[in-house]
């Protein structure tokens, strides 16, 4: 564990591996990878303020136990979303699950009643419900798509798998795509307290989002901005993702430190950021020091 002369700085980096190892032992049950005798909830929500390994906690935790997933960003617009959707259910053997990752979902699913029906219902249990339809009201025409693909598919035989996953879900009787989610798992990773009084501009959204919340496992990881420089400290010190930066201890603990004395101004307080910040020691070991400047609000 990366080690500080600082004796506070030791004990966040402490509360940063509890933080971690909470988070981690919530995202191993969403999996399945912590096996229930009675599973009442299939899909989860991981709330948290950014910083707290939401993300990188849920991927390594799919690439560790061979988990088969996607991830679906914000602005991953309903045409790719929906070409995703069918290629990883339509590749699925008999007894896998698809792990769909909605990252950074606060405007994705709880952000209108638009999104919020249309995930409502792709979490759906009851056998009328399930399926998810791309867009809200009407199915989105997947004709032009198809032909794009066909196109594609002359010089690259290798899109007609997309092809053939789409239209094993596009019913006779029209030309949007259903595809059900019985064998679909969704993970939700969002920073917005869904239990907050003030979560929701109005109370009329709130009760709109209880029918989505009911249909899911609901975990809130909450840390204040010291918990969360341990935590991060922590994934730089105990995790595999930086080996290939080859930072000495000194190195991580001077990284660490200036994120401790900078934490207000930083653009960003994530995983990510560390990554720039190591990057640019690794790559620019003169200038780095003005490189990691750029980081800081105003800059």
């Amino acid at each position: 564990m990366i080690k500080f002369k600082s004796k506070e700085l030791n004990l966040l980096v402490e509360s940063g591996k509890f933080v971690d190892e909470q988070s981690r032992d919530f995202i191993k049950s969403a999996l399945g990878l912590k096996k229930k005798k009675v599973e009442a909830k299939r899909h989860t929500i991981l709330s948290g303020p950014p910083g707290v390994g939401k993300t990188y906690g849920t991927q390594d935790e799919c690439n560790k136990g061979n988990v088969k997933y996607i991830k679906i960003d914000p602005g991953t617009s309903d045409i790719n979303t929906t070409i995703r959707l069918a290629c990883g259910v339509h590749s699925l053997k008999k007894n896998e699950e698809l792990i769909v990752l909605l990252d950074d979902a606060d405007d994705v699913v709880f952000g209108s009643y638009e999104t919020l029906n249309k995930w409502k219902i792709a979490m759906a249990d009851t056998d009328y419900e399930q399926g998810i339809v791309p867009t809200y009201n009407h199915p989105v025409s997947m004709t032009g798509t198809l032909q794009n693909l066909q196109k594609q598919a002359d010089v690259d035989p290798s899109k007609y798998k997309i092809i053939n996953a789409i239209k094993a879900f596009i019913p006779s009787d029209s030309l949007g795509v259903s595809i059900p989610t019985d064998k679909v798992r969704f993970i939700v990773l969002c920073n917005l307290d869904l239990e907050h009084e003030k979560a929701f501009k109005s109370s009329k959204m709130r009760s709109a989002v209880e029918p989505v919340k009911d249909r899911m496992t609901y975990k809130r990881i909450n840390a204040n901005w010291e918990k969360q420089w341990g935590w991060t400290a922590y994934v730089l010190g105990e995790t595999q993702p930086f080996d290939n930066y080859k930072l000495s201890m000194e190195q991580k603990v001077e990284l660490m430190q200036w994120m401790y004395s900078n934490w207000d101004k930083l653009r960003s307080t994530s995983y990510r950021t560390v990554r720039v910040l190591a990057a640019a020691m690794i790559n620019d070991s003169e200038t780095y020091l003005d490189e990691w400047k750029n980081e800081l609000k105003g800059n």
